[in-house]
């Protein structure tokens, strides 16, 4: 009985501990969150006087001359644009590529494919030269074009591993009652399976539009024209030089770009948790 309570007395203990460590980790993420809104709100004086402390009026017209100075709505326009494009052609390649190596599971060649697939996920982001020349002698240089492929086919390691892991959990019986309806590979995969792996495609496709929209190497590598510029672009050169930078106007540019993809975020905090759970099953 004394050991049965002692027992108790430390998963209680764990349990406690390890509630704690996951709410200072939370508050250590929330401190970067709390400086930008802060700053967002607050006079150039205020920041160098008083960088963490609450400002003393709420300036709005920080974001007003945050979207007059750094021309956001063009941004803004531009990065949906490649961003909703680079995730709609990078779905459409994951999910023929996760499919393919699903059919062919059980042969040699799909284990290959995978595993080459799945690589990706180990090699470093590196070659940006390469990438440069190639997009030159294509003509997609200082374009739109050159943002969208690197959308694309950049995350494809991460997403075909959310999609096949998920295509697993699909019951069998379904796939073969489909296949004796007369359904082809093409009809199987568009009216029976990607409405079951939703779940994945909503996951895959947020965390690849997070990441396209919030990216800055692309971009600042690939477009040279001020009308192609992104948000994350025209926030660090619009607002930032050599001897100043305007961290009022720059944390208000961010919270405002930043503020929709955190809302679309939590909406579908379920569906991207059903989704790595049955990648991780599969």
């Amino acid at each position: 009985m004394g050991n049965h309570t002692l027992s108790k007395k430390r998963i209680s203990l764990a349990g406690v501990l390890g509630r704690a460590v996951v709410w200072l980790y939370a508050l250590v993420l929330l401190i970067p969150l709390y400086f930008v809104i802060v700053t967002a709100f607050k006079t150039g004086a205020e920041i160098t006087m008083n960088p963490l402390g609450l400002p003393e009026k709420l300036q709005w017209i920080n974001f007003i001359n945050a979207f007059q100075e750094g021309n956001i709505l063009r941004s803004a326009l531009n990065s949906v644009v490649t961003s909703v494009t680079g995730v709609g052609l990078l779905l459409i390649n994951a999910i023929i590529l996760s499919f393919c190596c699903h059919r062919l599971r059980n042969r040699k060649i799909g284990t290959i494919l995978y595993m080459i697939i799945l690589a990706g996920l180990f090699i470093p982001k590196v070659g940006f030269v390469s990438q440069v020349i190639l997009y030159r002698r294509l003509h997609i240089y200082d374009t739109p074009l050159a943002i969208i492929l690197g959308a694309a086919v950049g995350n494809i390691p991460f997403s075909v591993f959310i999609l096949a892991g998920f295509l697993r959990t699909v019951p069998r019986e379904l796939e073969e009652a489909a296949m004796l309806d007369g359904c082809t590979d093409m009809q199987l995969l568009s009216r029976v399976l990607v409405p079951v792996i939703k779940p994945a495609l909503v996951t895959v496709g947020i965390f690849s539009f997070c990441g396209t929209w919030n990216s800055v190497t692309g971009p600042l590598l690939y477009i040279r024209s001020e009308k192609f510029y992104t948000i994350p672009v025209t926030l660090l050169l619009n607002f930032t030089s050599t001897f100043t930078t305007k961290y009022e106007l720059l944390f208000a540019g961010v919270l405002a770009t930043t503020l929709p993809v955190v809302i679309v975020y939590i909406f579908c905090q379920k569906q991207i948790v059903e989704a790595l759970g049955g990648s991780v099953k599969g």
